[in-house]
């Protein structure tokens, strides 16, 4: 049993309920978004949001349909955006696999994306809690201010460790704070739970992101490309820090 099964143990069946409504979500009697949606749903990652939304909701109650249809609409809203990031990247690749965009086309990609974009926005208002909607609506916002505040530093020679966590405040740790947050209020937790669950969120997607950067980055010290990373660890008594700098020669 790897490390993702045993964290999924104590939802193993509310996560196969999700997996359905999931599933279900995704279809269309029209033939080319059947079939792009279909592509989606064969290439779909770990979905690690929903399981932290189950298992917080788990944690402080009763998971039921409010919780499902939460975490529906946040791994729909996730989704849609990998897919309008892929058009606006210029990305052929999305974990491995071919990239929407690169199958079909640039147009369809965007029309696809809107389409689960509004599917998201229909099961946020199934949860039947305005708190939700708003969360939702909220993160769509987020997201789209993150990835606007990377592009406008793409070509900068110096990306500050402040836009650096600004960009993972609104782009991945947005996307693991709703989905813990979402997760409390659809059991009707009180309200210092669900300002717990969403710092606790919020710290599991800083720490995720800046995992992920480390992968990569090393990935590149290891690959053909020419290039250094250096890394500075520096510890105080109350913080432990890690630094990162990478300069790579194209």
């Amino acid at each position: 049993m790897d490390k993702l099964q045993q964290i999924k143990l104590p939802i193993d069946k509310e996560f196969e309920e999700f997996r359905r409504l999931f599933d279900s979500s995704l279809q269309s009697s029209n033939s080319l978004l059947s079939e792009v949606l279909s592509y989606i749903k064969q290439r779909n990652g770990k979905m690690m949001r929903p399981i932290l939304a189950l298992l917080i909701a788990k944690l402080f109650g009763e998971i039921n349909d409010s919780t499902l249809h939460a975490a529906l609409s946040l791994e729909l809203l996730h989704t849609a955006s990998l897919v309008h990031d892929d058009v606006v990247d210029e990305s052929d690749k999305r974990r491995g696999q071919s990239s929407v965009n690169a199958i079909y086309n640039n147009k369809v990609s965007v029309l696809v994306g809107d389409y689960m974009l509004a599917t998201s926005l229909k099961h946020s208002a199934m949860t039947r809690e305005i708190t939700i909607v708003d969360l939702v609506a909220c993160l769509g916002q987020n997201l789209s201010e993150g990835e606007i505040i990377q592009l406008a530093n793409i070509n900068a020679s110096e990306f500050s460790e402040e836009v650096y966590y600004d960009v993972i405040r609104k782009k991945t740790a947005a996307l693991f704070t709703a989905s813990a947050e979402a997760g409390a209020i659809s059991v009707h937790a009180s309200d210092e739970m669900v300002k717990n669950a969403r710092l606790f969120g919020e710290m599991i997607g800083i720490a995720f992101q800046i995992k992920d950067e480390i992968v990569r980055l090393l990935k590149i010290c290891t690959s053909k490309s020419s290039g250094v990373v250096l890394y500075t660890i520096r510890t105080t008594p109350e913080l432990f820090e890690v630094r990162l700098s990478l300069v790579v020669y194209l």
